[in-house]
Formats: C-alpha cells, sequence, structure tokens
C-alpha cells in the first residue's frame, strides 16, 4: 500500500546516499530548531505578563499544580498567583495609552515607590483573589508539566518575574520539539518530497503564532498531537507490530488529550490504525503478535483519558467538567432542533468561520493596546492560500487517479481526517450553544462560532503537511514547479518581517522580561 523511504529514494537517481543524506537533512533541521529557539525565546521575553488569551488563569492552574492542588471547582485565584499577577500583570493588551490620565501607559507596579507599590499591590491583588478561574476544568497534562517547571524555577532561586518568565521559556524546548517532530512526521508521510519534509519545520521557524509566546496549555497541543501521529504511522507501516511501538502511541495520543479535549480526533485515528492494522489480521490469523500490540494501544490510550474522565465525574458531576464551565460562562446548551439555525451553515457565516479559524491558525490571537497582532493583507494571504492549497491537496490525491503517488495518498489517510475532524469539533460546539449575555465576548450570539485557531493546533503540522504538498502539486501542474523554493522563501521572510513591524511597540515595554534585568 505504501512505499518505504528507502524505495522511495532508490527510485530517485542522483540523490547522495542515504546515510549522508539523512545527516545533512539533520544537521539543516538542527539549524531551523536553533533559529526557532532564539525566536521564540526573545519574543517570549518581549511579551509582558499577563495577556489577553486567559494566561492570569493558565497561569494560577500551574501555581496550584504545582503544589499538587488539583481544582475540584471553578474557585478563585489562589494568593500565590493573584499576588504574582498583581505585581507583575501589564494593562497594555487591553488598554491604550489613551485610557490613562497621562496619555501614557502606567509605569509597573513594582518599579513604583514603595508606598504606591504597597497600595496598587492590595487592590489588584484583592480583586484577582475574587476572580474566578473559569478554566480551572481544563485537562490535567500541560499543567502537571508546567508545575513541575515552575517549581523546578523556585528550587534554581527563581523568583517574581523572573519566575513568571522562567515558566514561559517552557515554550523554548517545547517548539523545539516540535521543529523535529514536525520533520519526522512529514518524512515519514512523503519521504520523497524533500520540499515537503524539510518545508514544513522551515514554516514552524517563522510562523508567527503568537500562543508560543505566553503560558497557555495549547502550547503542548501541536507537539504532542505530532508526536501521536507519527507513532500512529509507524505503527501502520510496520509489517509486524511492536509492543513497545504500540505502547508508546497509545501513551502519546492520551497525553495530546488529556492536555487538550480538542485533541480527540487522534483518538479517532487510533481506532482506525488498531482495526485496520492490528484488529483486522489478528481476526484473520488468530496471532498474538496483533492481538497483544492493539490491547497495549488501546489501553495506554483508553485508560489515563478514562481515569481523569471518571475522576471528573466523581468531582464535578460530568465527564469533562465542560457542562460546569458552560454553566459559569452562560452558555445553554440547544436541542439538535435548533442546530441547524445556526449561520454557519449559510455561505457568509461559513465564510467568516473559515477565516477567522484560518488567520489564527497561522497568527494567533494576542491584541496589543486593543488592536490585533495582525496585517489585514497577510490575514488575507492566510485565509485565501489555505483554502487554495488544501483544495489543491484535496483535488490532488481523490481526482488525479493512478498518477497520485502512494506516499500522497498516505499522507492524505492521516493528515486529512486530523484536521477535517478538529474542524468538524470547533462546528459542533460552535452550533450546540446559545452564548447568551455573558461577560464574555466571544463566542456570542453575535459571533457564536469557535473560531479561534489555537484550539486545534493539534492539527497545525498535519495542515502545513497538506499546504505544502497542495502547493506542490498546483506548481507541478502549472509546470512551475522551479518557482516552489523561491516562492516559499518570499513567503517566510513576508511572515518574519510582518510579524517584527507590528511587535516593535511590544519589545519597548517597560513591563516586559527585559526590563526586569
Amino acid at each position: 500500500m505504501t512505499h518505504s523511504t528507502a524505495e522511495v529514494l532508490a527510485d530517485r537517481p542522483g540523490l547522495p546516499p542515504k546515510d549522508a543524506a539523512g545527516r545533512r537533512e539533520r544537521l539543516i533541521v538542527g539549524v531551523f530548531s536553533l533559529l526557532a529557539a532564539v525566536r521564540v525565546f526573545v519574543f517570549t521575553a518581549a511579551f509582558p505578563f499577563f495577556n489577553n488569551v486567559d494566561e492570569h488563569y493558565h497561569f494560577d492552574l500551574v501555581c496550584r499544580y504545582s503544589h499538587a492542588d488539583i481544582p475540584r471547582s471553578l474557585d478563585p485565584c489562589s494568593a500565590e498567583a493573584a499576588a504574582l499577577i498583581a505585581l507583575y500583570g501589564s494593562p497594555e493588551y487591553v488598554q491604550s495609552p489613551r485610557d490613562f490620565p497621562s496619555l501614557k501607559v502606567m509605569p509597573p507596579v513594582w518599579s513604583r515607590p514603595a508606598e504606591a507599590r504597597a497600595e496598587a499591590f492590595r487592590q489588584r491583588k484583592e480583586q484577582w483573589m475574587r476572580e474566578v478561574n473559569h478554566e480551572a476544568v481544563q485537562p490535567p497534562f500541560y499543567y502537571a508539566v508546567a508545575g513541575l517547571w515552575y517549581d523546578l524555577g523556585k528550587r534554581l532561586g527563581c523568583e517574581g518575574g523572573k519566575l513568571l518568565y522562567w515558566t514561559r521559556f517552557l515554550n523554548v524546548p517545547v517548539y523545539v520539539l516540535l521543529i523535529w517532530l514536525s520533520y519526522g512526521l512529514a518524512k515519514e508521510l512523503l519521504p520523497a518530497s524533500r520540499f515537503v519534509y524539510l518545508g514544513v519545520p522551515f514554516v514552524l521557524v517563522f510562523l508567527p503564532q503568537d500562543i508560543f509566546y505566553g503560558l497557555n496549555n495549547d502550547v503542548l497541543s501541536a507537539p504532542l498531537a505530532t508526536l501521536s501521529l507519527y507513532l500512529l504511522v509507524r505503527l501502520y507501516r510496520t509489517e509486524t507490530p511492536r509492543w513497545g511501538l504500540a505502547l508508546c502511541a497509545g501513551l502519546a495520543t492520551a497525553a495530546a488529550v488529556l492536555t487538550k479535549f480538542t485533541n480527540a480526533p487522534v483518538l479517532a485515528i487510533l481506532a482506525a490504525v488498531a482495526f485496520l492494522k492490528l484488529g483486522l489480521p489478528w481476526w484473520r490469523h488468530r496471532s498474538l503478535a496483533h492481538l497483544v500490540p492493539v490491547v497495549l494501544l488501546l489501553a495506554a490510550s483508553i485508560i489515563p483519558i478514562g481515569c481523569w474522565m471518571a475522576r471528573n465525574y466523581l468531582v464535578l458531576g460530568d465527564l469533562t467538567g465542560f457542562v460546569l464551565r458552560s454553566r459559569f460562562m452562560t452558555w445553554t446548551p440547544k436541542s439538535i432542533g435548533e442546530y441547524w439555525h445556526h449561520p454557519i451553515f449559510t455561505p457568509g457565516g461559513l465564510l467568516v468561520f473559515w477565516r477567522g479559524l484560518a488567520t489564527t491558525l497561522w497568527r494567533g490571537e494576542f491584541l496589543w493596546h486593543r488592536a490585533a497582532l495582525a496585517s489585514g493583507p497577510f490575514d488575507s494571504f492566510y485565509f485565501v492560500s489555505s483554502t487554495l492549497l488544501l483544495l489543491s491537496f484535496i483535488v490532488a490525491n481523490f481526482f488525479g487517479g493512478q498518477k497520485t503517488p502512494a506516499a500522497m495518498r498516505s499522507a492524505a489517510m492521516f493528515c486529512l481526517p486530523a484536521f477535517v475532524l478538529s474542524v468538524a469539533l470547533l462546528i459542533l460546539f460552535s452550533i450546540s450553544y446559545d452564548f447568551g449575555t455573558g461577560p464574555f465576548n466571544y463566542p456570542s450570539r453575535q459571533s457564536p462560532y469557535f473560531a479561534q485557531g489555537r484550539l486545534i493546533l493539534g492539527a497545525l503540522v498535519p495542515l502545513l503537511i497538506m499546504y505544502l504538498s497542495g502547493l506542490e502539486s498546483l506548481l507541478d501542474w502549472l509546470r512551475l514547479s522551479f518557482l516552489r523554493l523561491p516562492l516559499l522563501i518570499i513567503m517566510v521572510d513576508l511572515m518574519a518581517l510582518a510579524e517584527i513591524a507590528y511587535s516593535l511597540d511590544v519589545f519597548t515595554s517597560q513591563y516586559n522580561w527585559f526590563h526586569l534585568l
């Protein structure tokens, strides 16, 4: 059904020996990783605490998990988190200089004279200790990992603002891991397309997705979901299933889902692999060589997720905790008959949803002085190019006939379901609730869409694989293959320059890490 890397490379004359080519590629990806680490570190240091994507609440959970305090309800923020939020929080995300009497942003609380600092700190700490943390029912994996990292920072002597940034700098090794995993998954799926399997980590080096500059459980979604898919692909392609590989694939899938429930599509892919690669061969041959791996794969994924959901049911009253959260946010479940009245089932509504999702998948959702850190022309580019190249990928796979390479069909088997099911999950969430008139602006009755790309970052690498594969197919069809690399370099350069341009004001913030040194 698929071809091994050796078979594919053997059909390409003029290639260097496999080991030499592999070493060069790993060196290139190593350089990509270094560049990505520098970029993520610099931007993570430049953005002050606490961003508009609920960073306050995610930090509170990191603090709680560092003390093994797993929330049992939607409690107010802890005293430890409230103190650091009060002392180091910046108003620059949701306020502009025009909002202050002096037409300048107030200096940080920690830099004010002692008396003014004490009064401002007291008021803000009391306010945050009354603030209910609506993120408290989130799955635990990210917060457990970040909590251990936070505790390690304390043991190393970090405190105050430096401890905050130490916690955020966990994003650097996480992003480096994503670079390597994206290369591994893309090469496993498309071993004959160096443009795709080196292009995906190259795009990630400069991808302006700002969620990786803050504390948020979405940060871990992309690498864990990519790891899960990579191991599942390896398992699917292994002639004799290996027990260790099946166990690791199951655990990686469980970790992805227990980081973000919107990573649930990897469970569907796991189930398909278990059935097609392991279940059917066992049924035909009744061999333990296939039975044991499928049992390990399913047990390693289902048991951890099942334990967490059972805990939620006993403690919170529902399997995911989403019911408790939706009540707090005044979201009312709709009947199934009401689903079809949602605007997403109109051309205009679907366009609004897809445009919002496509753009925020690429560049994130940070505000600065109440304005999105975004460029209108680039938002249009992300939307148009994502639509066009995804369609190109689908057409090349399903209408290419015998000319479609087996490896591309294999990529479609894994990448397309991962992305489509993720988008379908957001559509289901969007149509299932009346979003009421509560204090939360998004989603709302006026804009009833879960169109935040960060919610499905687990599908980011599959999207990029399809995006670049679609570009390759389109240019091949137009007989312009020689433009692949120049176009990719131009796109990445412009993305990087645009991100720097609209983030310049962030680097001057007196609240950021550079002013703590």
